[in-house]
């Protein structure tokens, strides 16, 4: 695949980032006056009118979207953020009586020649009829030309604007992670902020998404923020805990890697662990 001119600059941050999230993007859509929140509808969402049909059931592509995360069912229930490093993602929304391993099956992107492998984590939508399949697409590497295949078919070519973005993907850099308060007092139940540098020093404006989870439910929530091209932002967010046992344990997942720290719980029996922790970095991920 040819070089592009980018590509070296792209590859230097992926190498100097003490903390890079490579794959950051929420729908590619969101609202440049809200704050750290995802939307839904951008110029770099490509509409779709393509249709296929397997006997009676229709099978209609609404869109294509290129995501830098993936929102899935962690244990078929929760919302969590999926994202593998250097990786990006095609999501197409499909609507169709089909089951989704059917269309799963019979779905695919060709990229410069070469089919795209599924991603490994599919997406959920939760307030969203449409069945969405995502493919994961190298975050280091351009492309000339693409499209869409059904049953082996060509249906849709990738447009411009898709190409654009996947040549030009936000690379975001993660940097003073705290968390306020640091102690917790046994039996209560507040809520602890979370917060922590974002910078975008990629090529393209995207969204960054994490997960954000404490001790007060077995789910986690979806924290993300846009950013512009080399631009920074200091975000926050706040998760609800209790405080029992000798500490709490906040965690924030951004896919690539994830961030733990400990709030100490006062007024715990003697002998207790009652010193406020230093937080710790966990890499888990390469």
């Amino acid at each position: 695949m040819p070089p592009n001119e980018h590509g070296c600059r792209r590859r230097q941050f992926l190498k100097t980032s003490v903390i890079t999230a490579v794959g950051v993007s929420g729908c590619l859509s969101d609202n440049r006056g809200s704050p750290a929140d995802s939307a839904t509808h951008s110029p770099e969402t490509q509409p779709i009118t393509s249709q296929t049909s397997d006997g009676n059931e229709p099978v209609n592509i609404v869109s294509l979207s290129v995501t830098d995360y993936i929102v899935y069912a962690l244990a078929g229930v929760h919302p969590h953020v999926h994202r593998r490093k250097d990786k990006q993602y095609l999501t197409l929304s499909v609507n169709s009586a089909l089951s989704r391993d059917t269309i799963q099956n019979r779905l695919r992107v060709n990229i410069d020649g070469e089919s795209v492998p599924l991603a490994e984590s599919q997406p959920v939508r939760w307030r969203n009829e449409t069945i969405d399949i995502a493919f994961a697409v190298s975050k280091t590497e351009t492309f000339d030309s693409g499209y869409i295949l059904y049953d082996q078919k060509k249906r849709q070519s990738l447009s411009k604007t898709i190409l654009t973005r996947l040549n030009t993907p936000p690379v975001f850099e993660v940097s003073e992670l705290s968390v306020s308060p640091r102690e917790l007092r046994a039996g209560t139940q507040r809520e602890v902020t979370v917060s922590f540098t974002l910078t975008n020093t990629g090529d393209g404006r995207g969204t960054f998404g994490a997960s954000l989870s404490g001790n007060f439910t077995s789910g986690s929530q979806t924290v993300t923020a846009t950013l512009d091209s080399d631009s920074e932002r200091n975000v926050t967010r706040n998760t609800r805990v209790i405080g029992r046992n000798d500490t709490v344990t906040i965690r924030l997942d951004w896919g690539v890697d994830e961030w733990m720290t400990d709030i100490s719980v006062i007024g715990t029996p003697i002998g207790s662990q009652t010193s406020t922790p230093a937080p710790k970095w966990v890499f888990s991920r390469s």
